[in-house]
């Protein structure tokens, strides 16, 4: 498994250490440069050559689209802002999930999409930092520019490391908050014992894993169940969620919980992957990963 950034996100993550967060119409100001076909490759899940495009014409009426990222490339905060603009230009409207804002935020969100905020309060509010500029802030302007409705679909962090510590069953947890935070929770977690856990317990090995699964397990019901209340308020739209690749890998994680909250719901994947060699190529290990695979090179090292 080709994870070594990933492990590097997720143990900062777990850890509640706080990181930063071509086609269509409209645009999204500071948008990044076109995507250079050098750079990346697409694949369907079973190892064809595939666009961008077709994918796009084969979400018009799927209800939730999850772009499995790896955090902080180029060329997926790039592909992200393609995707979104071409959903928004599609007949059905997009709302927009993430990952990387949390519930709390949900009000600073829905200020600065409002305009009753300018942008240095919502950074302030929100937590963003200088990462925020290259990666997910052309989403955001996109949205406040086109009227697209955003979910901070995120459990709080300082929440989830209490949950992680008081090593309590999660209702016995619920029942220790105020109702204010609750209210920031899913109404219920159980982790799965399934092929989402061996990859984790495989990803963080057998000293980490067993203690932050149920932390793992807890971003994904959040996430699923964020965007499923906005989904039975909101029949007409789609939801496009933008997340680590480890959450929907697969349609696994947060996928497989939001299926089982929303089973009618139609869903699909698109997941980046790190691809070796020369040339840019599909790999085994790629395969059945998603629906869409958009392989692409390391960066550089940091």
């Amino acid at each position: 498994m080709r994870t070594s950034g990933l492990l590097i996100s997720l143990l900062l993550a777990v850890s509640g250490c706080k990181a930063g967060g071509s086609t269509a119409t409209p645009s999204a100001e500071g948008a990044p440069a076109a995507v250079d076909a050098d750079e990346h490759a697409f694949y369907d899940g079973e190892g064809r050559a595939a666009t961008l495009e077709e994918f796009v014409a084969s979400v018009a009426d799927v209800d939730l689209v999850g772009f499995g990222e790896l955090h902080d490339h180029p060329v997926g905060s790039r592909v992200e802002l393609e995707l979104l603009q071409a959903m928004a230009g599609q007949a059905r409207p997009v709302a927009l999930a993430m990952e990387f804002f949390e519930a709390d935020t949900q009000g600073a969100l829905d200020d600065y999409l409002a305009g009753r905020i300018d942008e240095a309060e919502f950074r302030q509010r929100s937590g963003r930092d200088e990462r925020y500029d290259a990666s997910h802030r052309p989403l955001i302007e996109l949205c406040k520019e086109a009227g697209i409705p955003v979910i901070a679909a995120n459990a709080p962090r300082p929440l989830v490391t209490a949950y992680r510590k008081s090593k309590l069953d999660y209702s016995d947890y619920l029942a220790s908050l105020t109702e204010e935070e609750r209210a920031l929770l899913p109404r219920s977690s159980v982790p799965p014992d399934d092929e989402f856990k061996r990859r984790f317990m495989e990803l963080m090995g057998p000293k980490r894993g067993p203690s932050f699964y149920r932390s793992m397990a807890l971003w994904n019901d959040a996430m699923a169940e964020s965007i499923a209340e906005f989904r039975a308020s909101h029949s007409d739209h789609r939801v496009l969620l933008i997340v680590g690749e480890f959450h929907v890998a697969a349609h696994l994680g947060t996928m497989k919980e939001f299926v089982a909250r929303r089973p009618e719901d139609r869903t699909k994947v698109l997941s980046m992957k790190i691809a070796r060699g020369e040339p840019m190529a599909f790999a085994e290990d790629f395969r059945g990963e998603a629906d869409l695979i958009l392989a692409v090179r390391a960066p550089p090292a940091t």
